[in-house]
């Protein structure tokens, strides 16, 4: 064989298992981030209930809060009629007899 022949073969070789070892070290690459995706997955399926049960507590707390402060309204409400009865009409120094203000 002649020189250039040889060198011809020897960077073929070369070049062949250069590509065969890229093509393997590719493969594995994916299979990596092939396996990956389900656990990423089940990452954000998790993240997401976590977040769902979070705006549910916060709307748990803020239904107690609402009922709370509705209560301490009723309690008030009755405080104050208690000192003085609401009789449903409207004394002003200028009404009329519906109770309504008189224009100007």
């Amino acid at each position: 064989m002649s020189r250039a022949s040889k060198i011809t073969f020897a960077l073929s070789c070369v070049l062949t298992a250069t590509t065969v070892i890229g093509v393997h070290i590719v493969q594995g690459m994916e299979r990596e981030t092939l396996h990956q995706g389900p656990i990423k997955d089940a990452r954000r399926i998790a993240a997401k209930q976590e977040l769902k049960q979070q705006e549910e507590n916060s709307k748990s707390r803020k239904r107690i809060f609402n009922q709370t402060e509705h209560e301490q309204q009723l309690e008030l409400r009755k405080k104050y009629e208690s000192m003085q009865p609401l009789s449903g009409k409207i004394h002003a120094e200028d009404s009329d007899d519906r109770g309504h203000d008189k224009p100007q």
